[in-house]
């Protein structure tokens, strides 16, 4: 037995264990504040209590990440996975990174939590998905996130995985397989923004019919586009194409 206060103050771990259960309780029924609250109540009385080992670090992070406290989370996660076996690290490097992810200048670490995720826990779909987004969005890795949302697409096929593959390979010059993702993006999710990128896609690779299909679903669904496809450099090279003015003039009417 360890000289913990857990194991050497009478009572004291039966108190952790209610404070755990309240503390888990209040997670549930979203009262996230007050959640935090007990499980500091928990940590000042001894910080390495934990249930089916998990430590309070781990839930009253859980707690501040979905209060926005991502500065608190990340302190409290980082406890966590010191303390906790890898199977638990895994989940608290995914969760990190998501907090990391929503502070400024922090994009990089996102990335290494998230590749720590993958390597402790290869079959999480979600570790892959936002560390290829952060990829495409933040850092312009397209061939590297390709990679990461074809695992995506074999582990949990999302509409966002297959959209962002599908631009990564439209950046790539690949317009056969961009257009065949935007495609299966739409299928699974219908957003005009599928098809307007499936036209940056079309117009990249001079197929005027495909091109003009792509204009006409994407202002069906959202006029607002009218003014991306008369001012886009994407387009310049049509704006006195027939086809395609008749198309903007259609639905300007």
């Amino acid at each position: 037995m360890s000289d913990r206060p857990m194991h050497t103050v009478p009572g004291l771990y039966q108190k952790l264990e209610q404070i755990y259960a309240e503390g888990e309780r209040l997670i549930n029924e979203g009262q996230l504040q007050a959640a935090v609250e007990k499980f500091s109540e928990g940590l000042a009385l001894d910080d390495h209590f934990r249930q089916r080992y998990v430590t309070m670090y781990a839930q009253r992070g859980f707690a501040h990440q979905r209060l926005g406290n991502v500065t608190e989370a990340v302190e409290d996660y980082s406890r966590a996975i010191e303390m906790e076996p890898p199977i638990n690290q895994a989940q608290y490097h995914f969760h990190r990174g998501m907090c990391f992810g929503k502070m400024e200048g922090m994009e990089e670490r996102a990335v290494e939590d998230y590749t720590r995720s993958i390597e402790l826990y290869p079959d999480h779909p979600g570790p892959y998905h936002l560390r290829g987004k952060l990829l495409v969005d933040v850092f312009e890795r397209y061939k590297d996130a390709i990679g990461d949302f074809d695992r995506l697409a074999e582990l949990a096929p999302h509409p966002e995985g297959y959209q962002l593959r599908g631009f990564s390979k439209y950046m790539l010059k690949d317009y056969d397989g961009a257009a065949e993702d935007l495609a299966k993006s739409s299928e699974l999710r219908p957003d005009p923004y599928n098809d307007y990128l499936a036209a940056c896609v079309f117009a990249a690779a001079e197929d005027v019919p495909a091109l003009v299909a792509a204009m006409q679903r994407t202002l069906a669904a959202d006029k607002t586009y009218l003014d991306a496809f008369g001012q886009d450099d994407e387009f310049a090279a049509y704006q006195e194409h027939p086809e395609f003015v008749e198309v903007l003039l259609s639905h300007a009417r």
